[in-house]
């Protein structure tokens, strides 16, 4: 787990194929208050709970467990 600074908050990352790699972190939009820059390939939704034989995979808009 990514160590916090204040003011960033968790993002969820996810490889060139949509598969999850794990969490990092975006800072506020010093721009745009109450907006985030979020890292290229991340979201801030949360993936689901693993599963053993299943890995979770962004599909545009939501997480989905797939099997490898």
């Amino acid at each position: 787990m990514q160590k916090l600074h204040p003011g960033q908050k968790i993002v969820y990352q996810a490889d060139a194929n949509g598969l999850y790699v794990g969490e990092t972190t975006a800072d506020p939009d010093p721009q745009n208050p109450g907006q985030w820059l979020i890292p290229a390939g991340c979201c801030d939704i949360a993936p689901p709970t693993l599963t053993f034989g299943k890995i979770p995979k962004w599909v545009g808009y939501k997480w989905k467990l797939i099997s490898p």
